[in-house]
């Protein structure tokens, strides 16, 4: 019951994100003044940390080819498509981690990791997520387009 109940925050997290992705021009897209500036830098963070904080095994991490988004130059940051498709990898792998918890590991300590428990962790993982989508509806805004509805 509360694994469903976080798998859906995700899923509505996430289908906010996948609507804002391909509403930027592809100028404004890749542009930033700061390595963490941008649309496609703060996209590539919030999904790369979204992986990162529900991916236990560190091998199959996708990470946008383990590339850090600071080392890239605005031209070799990740196209609209192709974040699209990391968004959906990531997503599919947070479900599956969201599934692999279940109700009862929830309460799990997590002691690797700042949080008490594996729910402590999974709450914050959403709401890292979910600060970075709103500053992804916030540039948005910025460059004159609507936000993305909020689910």
């Amino acid at each position: 019951m509360l694994t469903e109940s976080l798998k859906r925050q995700f899923t509505n997290a996430f289908a906010v994100l996948e609507a804002a992705i391909p509403s930027f021009r592809e100028d404004v897209w890749r542009r930033g003044k700061s390595p963490f500036d941008g649309p496609a830098r703060a996209t590539a963070h919030a999904l790369q940390c979204g992986e990162f904080y529900t991916c236990r095994d560190r091998a199959v991490l996708e990470n946008l080819g383990k590339k850090k988004i600071w080392e890239m130059s605005d031209d070799e940051m990740p196209s609209q498509e192709s974040m699209l498709r990391y968004l959906s990898q990531v997503r599919d792998k947070t479900m599956a981690w969201l599934d692999g918890i279940g109700d009862a590991g929830l309460a799990t300590p997590m002691p690797d990791v700042h949080a008490a428990t594996t729910l402590e962790w999974v709450v914050y993982a959403l709401r890292h997520f979910q600060h970075h989508t709103g500053e992804i509806c916030a540039y948005q805004k910025q460059a004159g387009l609507p936000p993305a509805p909020w689910k």
